[in-house]
């Protein structure tokens, strides 16, 4: 009985300090949507009730997305018809085009879904392709990145893969959860954790992604 109590007294101490521990609600938060499979299930859902209510099906979709920097707002598409529009957080520096790592800046142009990751400490991740060949020129122009990495840059464009993240001009570039309420990162796409998982689990790689002032 003793041990009993002493675990069922633990696991109450532990669920109280992630409750109103500054920042453990993240933390929390986590735990939950790993155990109930990432959102997978709800995300799906919430995509196939939106494609019920326009009389759409999956296998004639093509989707991409448009992001309007000035507006905080990411607008997922099927061709011409808008399917959902999510508000969105950016870098601390917003304003402008990216120029190198450090500068907090969310990248500007033509991209593509390049990558998704699963167990990502921002819930899921959406990997794009920045750097873009258009951002290696500028880059190589400026004396940013040598030609060795622009060449690189540009190859995997041309190949619709990943880009290097390792260069001067920064990188991984991406959607993520985590809260759209503030411009708090690196330079990355911020959204609410269900609105990732939407997105996450429904579009695929190789979707175009631009992102526009």
């Amino acid at each position: 009985m003793p041990l009993i109590f002493a675990g069922t007294l633990g696991s109450i101490v532990l669920f109280a300090y992630l409750l109103f521990f500054p920042g453990s609600r993240f933390y929390l938060q986590e735990l939950c949507s790993v155990i109930l499979g990432k959102g997978k299930a709800r995300g799906e859902a919430r995509f196939q009730q939106r494609l019920d209510i326009l009389g759409k099906t999956r296998d004639i979709l093509a989707l991409k997305m448009l992001v309007k920097k000035t507006s905080r707002v990411l607008i997922l598409s099927d061709r011409d018809q808008v399917l959902a529009t999510f508000p969105i957080g950016l870098g601390r520096d917003p304003i402008g085009q990216k120029v190198r790592a450090e500068d907090g800046k969310t990248p500007e142009g033509e991209y593509f879904v390049c990558y998704k990751k699963e167990d990502s400490r921002y819930h899921l991740f959406l990997g794009l392709s920045y750097p873009s060949p258009e951002d290696a020129s500028r880059g190589l122009g400026a004396g940013i990145i040598t030609a060795t990495e622009a060449e690189a840059i540009l190859d995997a464009g041309m190949a619709k893969s990943r880009p290097p993240w390792n260069t001067a001009l920064g990188g991984p570039f991406g959607i993520h959860g985590y809260g759209s309420d503030l411009d708090w990162t690196e330079g990355t796409i911020a959204m609410a954790n269900s609105n990732i998982e939407e997105i996450f689990w429904n579009v695929p790689i190789g979707t175009s992604v631009t992102v526009q002032p």
